[in-house]
């Protein structure tokens, strides 16, 4: 057993010994170790110029590293073999420091430079829009990879600084004249690296509608046929339309029946908000001529719409509505051709036109009041009971109905003690303001009911009618008919007429004319006599002119009435003193267009002016002279309007003595302003 034990005894202390020596060479061997050998750092740039970058050291026989990022901030990283360390730089070269330990602490170090170079935009593409606010316009963007902003330079000035771009966003501008131009745009990356490109853009003055002639950049092309001569010319009546230039047509003599011109735009008409065209225009010709508008696709002729409208005016402007709505306004239409008095040879007349744009504006509504003198308007009737009603010649121009064409009823014989027509309005009747509705009425007997009725064009059970009795037989009278507390929501847009209401027919002829709402006040309306004691005769005056209504002055000769007008030209007053007085609607020029007045002045031989205006727009006047001959004494003076554009509704009527010169404190006097032929 001590054996045993003595032998396990010298075992261990071999061992102990063999271990004590195997730690004093490891601790020799660390001991020895030299410094870390080959020292490097890799880096790898992410390549999408964010500026990332993944730092791994390297070497052999360390332990460990400690790695400082260079970039200014002090800051460093322990890493182990293997490891690796990711830093966001700017664009720039900064020098790494790479420390590496050995197991015996001995340190080895290199210094090595980063360089980061963010990458070029590429793929830079540019796109240049028309900007639809102005026609000289553009509106540019851009897109480029790796980029991160642009700036623009447009090719006009080049004192201007470049425009910032963003990735996201759009830059414009606007040039100040037509011309080719060059856009550049440069494209931005984190750092120095740039991409450019260009691009070329014209700027043209686009022909489009709306066109009015006044541009001095447009060719203005008219391309004639037929016998036609168009060209752009100066307005040679800015009466009703002040542009400064228009285009002319000529119908030489022997042109055909079909001679027009033609217009071609840039694009398309673009008939999506608005779906008709208005132009303005001056024909020297009666009312009634027609003239066409014709729209064609510009490669297939083919495809094309047209539409007559006939004029309503001579020799001053007016405003032609075409309505396309009913037309296929899917096809592309780029020319506009315009054909003046269609359907008849050319005789040298000469045509002016202008304006030419889209409109939403409808030709003229039918609705009170009601004159049946429209060439342009259609005057339906419906009958009923077996009366019959057309439009005819006024058969009798006298009295407080001069104008030419009238409304005639016939109650057929044995006709119902109903029977009546009914016209149906384009819009409902207004009667937010005035309630009641005057009609002129011409019957062959007195002491008749006249009855009128409103109906709801979707339900004629909303109606409402008022009777009158007339008092006048064989001649003009006016009725007035009190719907005063009708509701206006109702929205009553047929008007019913009944004769005789209540008896059968007996083949009798009725006539009725201007219908038209009324505060059922006498309307102050040409003839002007100054008798009316229910009439205001109100003057405004201006330039130093004062107008009332006095006793008449000198009731002898022409004018014996017992009122009359006096316009005191006061001392010192404007050469353009004179008064006007408003009349409650338009004079009516259909029939006659000549204006006579009775005037006395203390001279002759000075001009009496008498203008016409417009109530809500002072620039849509006409004027004519005449040079009186008569002093202390009446005589009466015609100014011929003759060739008015009588839908432009003139219902001031102004009076200038002595016009051209001073005041000196003169009276003059005037009365019975009427219209004659």
């Amino acid at each position: 057993m001590k054996k045993i034990f003595y032998f396990l005894s010298v075992l261990l202390i071999i061992f102990m010994a063999v271990v004590s020596c195997v730690e004093d060479d490891l601790t020799n061997q660390v001991q020895n170790l030299s410094a870390p050998q080959e020292l490097d750092i890799t880096f790898n740039i992410l390549q999408d110029n964010s500026g990332t970058v993944t730092l791994t050291p390297s070497s052999s026989g360390a332990a460990s590293y400690e790695l400082f990022y260079g970039d200014g901030s002090e800051e460093s990283i322990e890493l182990l073999p293997g490891e690796s360390t990711e830093r966001v730089y700017d664009e720039g070269v900064y020098s790494i420091r790479l420390l590496a330990i050995s197991l015996n602490g001995k340190v080895s170090e290199i210094t090595k430079d980063l360089m980061v170079s963010f990458r070029a935009p590429e793929n830079l593409v540019i796109d240049i829009t028309s900007d639809p606010n102005t026609s000289f316009g553009v509106i540019v963007t851009a897109t480029a990879d790796f980029a991160t902003m642009f700036e623009v330079t447009f090719g006009e000035d080049a004192t201007l600084p470049a425009q910032s771009l963003s990735t996201t966003g759009e830059t414009g501008y606007v040039y100040s004249s037509t011309g080719d131009y060059m856009v550049t745009v440069t494209a931005f990356s984190g750092g120095a690296a740039t991409t450019t490109a260009t691009e070329m853009v014209s700027i043209i003055d686009p022909f489009l509608l709306p066109i009015d002639f006044e541009s001095a950049t447009l060719a203005y092309n008219f391309i004639d046929f037929g016998g036609a001569a168009s060209a752009k010319v100066a307005n040679p009546d800015p009466l009703g339309n002040n542009s400064s230039f228009v285009a002319e047509t000529t119908k030489n003599i022997g042109a055909q029946v079909f001679a027009g011109t033609v217009i071609e735009l840039d694009e398309a008409i673009d008939f999506t908000t608005f779906q008709k065209i208005k132009l303005d225009s001056w024909s020297p010709l009666p009312a009634g001529a027609i003239v066409k508008m014709k729209l064609e696709n510009a490669l297939d002729s083919n495809i094309s719409t047209e539409l007559d409208v006939p004029t309503a005016a001579t020799s001053s402007w007016e405003t032609l509505i075409f309505d396309f709505s009913a037309a296929d306004l899917t096809q592309q239409y780029q020319k506009v051709i315009v054909f003046y008095d269609f359907g008849n040879a050319g005789n040298s007349d000469t045509f002016y036109f202008d304006n030419i744009e889209l409109t939403d504006q409808s030709p003229i509504a039918l609705e009170l009041p009601l004159d049946f003198e429209s060439t342009l308007l259609t005057y339906n009737f419906d009958n009923f009971g077996g009366a019959n009603t057309s439009l005819v010649s006024n058969p009798d121009i006298s009295g407080l109905n001069t104008s030419s064409m009238v409304g005639n009823l016939n109650k057929s014989n044995g006709s119902q003690v109903w029977a009546g027509s009914f016209i149906e309005l384009d819009n409902p009747i207004d009667f937010s303001l005035m309630q009641m509705i005057s009609i002129k009425t011409w019957s062959p007997q007195s002491g008749i009911t006249v009855k009128m009725k409103l109906e709801n064009l979707a339900d004629p059970n909303i109606n409402v009618e008022v009777d009158v009795v007339n008092t006048v037989a064989n001649a003009w009278e006016e009725l007035t008919f009190d719907f005063t507390g009708i509701t206006n929501t109702n929205n009553y847009q047929r008007v019913v007429v009944f004769f005789d209401f209540g008896n059968a027919g007996a083949g009798t002829d009725y006539y009725f004319d201007d219908i038209a709402l009324t505060d059922g006040m006498a309307a102050l309306e040409l003839p002007v006599t100054f008798e009316d004691t229910t009439l205001n005769y109100s003057f405004t005056d201006f330039g130093g002119a004062a107008t009332l209504v006095i006793a008449n002055p000198d009731a002898t000769g022409i004018n014996t009435t017992a009122t009359v007008a006096n316009l005191n030209k006061s001392n010192g007053s404007q050469v353009w003193a004179g008064s006007f007085i408003e009349l409650d609607a338009p004079v009516d020029f259909t029939s006659l267009q000549k204006i006579k007045l009775k005037t006395w002045s203390p001279q002759s031989g000075i001009v009496v002016k008498m203008k016409l205006e417009n109530s809500a727009d002072a620039n849509i006047n006409t004027e004519v002279d005449v040079i009186n001959t008569v002093a202390n004494g009446w005589e009466e003076l015609t100014f011929d309007f003759t060739g008015i554009n009588s839908s432009n509704n003139y219902q001031k009527i102004v009076v200038f003595f002595d016009f051209g010169n001073a005041g000196t404190g003169v009276d003059y006097y005037f009365d019975e302003i009427e219209l004659t032929n």
